[in-house]
């Protein structure tokens, strides 16, 4: 089965994690701000291999099909 550049992004990987339930357990006092459903964060999440908050269009060569 042949993949896409676009089903190759971060938001279609097993290791992202972008519910706004993950984000404010990860980041504690988040909900202080406001809160994980915030729009001006769109997609964004974050990527357990790599331990970084991104954006759910980045790609890199660890992706796992999964999302």
């Amino acid at each position: 089965m042949k993949i896409d550049a676009m089903s190759k992004c971060c938001i279609n990987c097993a290791h992202f994690h972008n519910s706004p339930a993950y984000l404010e357990k990860v980041f504690k006092g988040m909900n202080v701000l406001g809160s994980g459903n915030g729009s001006v964060r769109k997609d964004d999440g974050i990527c357990d291999v790599r331990d970084i908050y991104l954006s759910s269009d980045n790609e890199c060569d660890r992706f796992l099909a999964g999302n």
